[in-house]
């Protein structure tokens, strides 16, 4: 009776802790190219990245903005909207 107990807060735990992570690696499509603040979007990712000076950091960064670019590029594959395919990638 002992162990089932443990087994099943165990797998409990782990069922809480597991949902965050995969949910926190989605990217978000922020702003979709087209829309007329997508210059401003593009321009303060590319100033973050000159200011990072930290070598991981900027790595960590600018893989973060290539899985919203990502995000952004099958957001406007959805929408059929080449264009803005390419201009995302």
């Amino acid at each position: 009776m002992k162990k089932s107990a443990i087994a099943i807060s165990f797998l409990v735990l782990m069922a809480i802790f597991a949902s965050p992570v995969s949910a926190s690696a989605a990217a978000k499509a922020g702003i979709k190219p087209g829309s007329f603040f997508y210059f401003f979007d593009t321009a303060f990712e590319k100033i973050g990245l000159f200011f990072t000076f930290n070598p991981e950091k900027k790595a960590q960064k600018a893989m973060e903005y290539a899985e919203e670019k990502l995000a952004e590029a099958e957001a406007a594959a959805n929408e059929n909207k080449p264009e803005a395919v390419a201009t995302a990638m």
